[in-house]
């Protein structure tokens, strides 16, 4: 397939998922406006107390507001819609990051931190099952990728707008660019999942018909999805917590979630959100704040090669090569550190950024794609909750922690305990995770149980009796002329 027929068959998907995708901007921007906080300690027309506690406590406590955010994240779509909850929350978002960027006290940058973390990290939770359900196999990896890219780019935004602007003209600046996507997200479809769920089926149709090229047979994925939902029979988010009790149900979720607790558990927040800090202690010779943006010109950089590749190259060798990396260059770094070799202060630099590179290659965007792979369709919304809050926890304790750790043992054996969480991760992925390139949604709800089960060492899965892929049929729908 050509690149002009690929993307005539696949722009409407692609103008949605980056709809989305850009929604979660918002995402990177809490996270890097961590090195804002040095700024605000630095600031000398700052008219309030602002203490190493507070700078700690600025930085960790997104984290505290993550995990209520995200726990409810799963009724509140099931109530309202992913696309419209998505819209609905970048407005007090936008609203957070105006309070902090105009407040002369410390109390109420508090609670602009507390609004812009809570949905920042509520749209990860919802934006990346929902773009997992509306893309098509065969373009799923690129497109879900799309979440981690943007949260590059906001990472990268705030790293470089603190480089040279103030940090209220910069905090300013992450609310207003969020008033353009509220916008473009109305007019993206509602999830034809969701709409099934919830009994609309013309609705349903018509979100697949705006979602497909004509020629695609939409009356063959609409049939696989209403199967695929009315073997749980599991609409209101206490069917989903009775569902989970079973094993193609649970299984996945506690692997998803084991997943994203070793990845933060690897460091990466912390180099992330405290790259100030890191650097002046590692003593990186050259500005702090221009490494930041080296950091983030990695991720992104990394990030979009791996978008391009990994409906190539798959899912498990990419994370598991990536986490081997991250893990090796941390033991560098770390033994690096304990040698306190000034002629060599540019190695942990070095060592940090191919860190960040194979994070973006890799334990970036692949646990993200695998919460809306792996996750099944009946436990998807209350799935997502459980393992973004699990990792809203972790985050909060790893970043809360961070300073007082690192000046009690030393940068360098915290990179080594880093390291030999990355271990850990990669030997969950060796042994546990399967492949999910190029498998439909519905394939993969079995992939957990029974004789269909899906190893890392078994690379075929059952074929269910009758079925035929909606992707890959030539054929149009009969339905477009039902709908009109």
């Amino acid at each position: 397939m050509t690149l002009k027929t690929w993307l005539i068959y696949r722009w409407k998907q692609i103008c949605a998922a980056c709809v989305l995708g850009c929604s979660v901007i918002m995402t990177g921007n809490v996270v890097g406006w961590s090195v804002e906080v040095s700024r605000i300690m630095e600031d000398p027309n700052t008219s309030f107390n602002f203490t190493q506690d507070d700078h700690q406590w600025l930085v960790s406590c997104g984290g505290i507001a993550a995990i209520f955010s995200t726990a409810g994240a799963g009724m509140l779509v099931e109530l309202v819609g992913p696309c419209r909850l998505l819209g609905f929350m970048l407005v007090p978002a936008a609203i957070g990051w105006i309070l902090m960027a105009t407040t002369l006290s410390l109390p109420w940058i508090y609670v602009g931190r507390i609004i812009t973390s809570a949905i920042g990290f509520m749209i990860t939770t919802v934006a990346q099952p929902v773009i997992a359900e509306m893309c098509l196999p065969d373009v799923r990896g690129l497109l879900s990728s799309l979440t981690e890219i943007m949260v590059s780019v906001g990472m990268l935004l705030v790293y470089i707008l603190a480089r040279f602007l103030s940090w209220q003209t910069t905090t300013l600046i992450c609310g207003v660019i969020l008033f353009p996507l509220v916008t473009a997200i109305l007019f993206v479809p509602e999830s034809p999942y969701w709409l099934l769920r919830r009994g609309k089926e013309k609705m349903a149709l018509r979100s697949l018909l705006r979602l497909r090229a004509p020629e695609h047979d939409v009356d063959s994925e609409l049939s696989n999805i209403r199967e695929a939902i009315t073997q749980s029979q599991n609409h209101s988010i206490t069917q989903q917590f009775q569902s989970l009790r079973e094993t193609a149900n649970y299984r996945p979720v506690l692997l998803v979630t084991s997943i994203f607790l070793l990845r933060e558990l690897g460091g990466a927040m912390n180099i992330f959100m405290y790259a100030v800090f890191f650097f002046e202690n590692a003593g990186v010779m050259l500005d702090p704040f221009s490494c930041s943006v080296l950091l983030g010109v990695s991720r992104l950089i990394f990030t979009i090669i791996s978008a391009f590749i990994i409906d190539k190259v798959g899912r498990r060798p990419l994370l598991l090569t990536s986490t081997l990396v991250c893990a090796l260059t941390l033991y560098i770094t770390g033994g690096v550190l304990t040698m306190e070799d000034q002629g060599i202060g540019w190695l942990p630099l070095t060592c940090v950024l191919v860190y960040v590179a194979s994070f973006g290659m890799g334990v970036g965007p692949v646990p993200w794609i695998l919460l809306g792979e792996l996750l099944p369709t009946p436990v998807r919304s209350i799935g997502a909750s459980i393992v973004t809050s699990a990792f809203a926890i972790v985050l909060f304790i790893v970043t809360n922690v961070f300073p007082d750790v690192a000046l009690s043992i030393g940068v360098e054996n915290a990179c080594l305990i880093f390291a030999s969480f990355q271990l850990m991760l990669a030997l969950v992925v060796f042994l546990f995770v399967p492949e999910t390139r190029g498998r439909t949604l519905e394939d993969l709800q079995q992939a957990f149980v029974g004789s269909e089960v899906l190893t890392p060492f078994s690379q075929s899965l059952s074929v269910r009796q009758g079925y035929t892929p909606a992707y890959g049929s030539t054929f149009p729908s009969t339905s477009q002329e039902k709908v009109r």
